[in-house]
């Protein structure tokens, strides 16, 4: 079974009489994860311009110093396409003005991908029982052991003195 992937084709293309520079994008999971993401998610959002305009999340995708200026100016474009699970995975063609904004939506197609297998990740979740262990609870019996074998000591000590003086 193929691991979930995102193809990128980019071309310069004749389209109504001049050369635009095209991204064309699409995601394949395996059949089993498609399935379920196109019966429950596939109108859920991957990627929104009113999402990101205003600031970049920390932990998401760098924008590279290079398309920086043409990713902040494809964000403030009312044209930025929305990219949803169904765009994803049926494949969504960007014919932009020019080659930094090809590159540019080539970035937040990238972005829209991770956002996707997180959602996918979740979406294999449904129907099965998740346990969830605290990093905090795993020292726990450790730490109970410790403080049993530190009162097992105390005890001993005070063994045959007199515990009303």
């Amino acid at each position: 079974m193929p691991s979930p992937h995102l193809i990128i084709r980019k071309r310069m293309q004749l389209i109504q009489g001049k050369v635009r520079a095209c991204c064309y994008v699409q995601a394949f999971v395996p059949a089993d994860m498609q399935a379920v993401l196109e019966e429950q998610f596939l109108s859920e959002a991957l990627f929104k311009r009113a999402s990101y305009s205003a600031s970049w999340p920390k932990g998401a995708l760098a924008i590279p110093p290079a398309i920086a200026p043409s990713v902040a100016a494809l964000l403030k474009n009312d044209a930025c396409p929305e990219i949803t699970v169904k765009t994803l995975l049926s494949g969504q063609l960007h014919q932009a003005a020019n080659v930094w904004e090809m590159m540019s939506f080539e970035f937040i197609a990238k972005l829209a991908f991770e956002n996707f297998m997180a959602l996918a990740r979740t979406a294999v979740e449904l129907d099965h029982d998740i346990v969830y262990v605290s990093t905090e609870t795993t020292t726990l019996p450790a730490d109970l052991a410790a403080f049993e074998a530190d009162t097992v000591a105390e005890l001993s000590a005070l063994d045959g003195t007199d515990l009303a003086a």
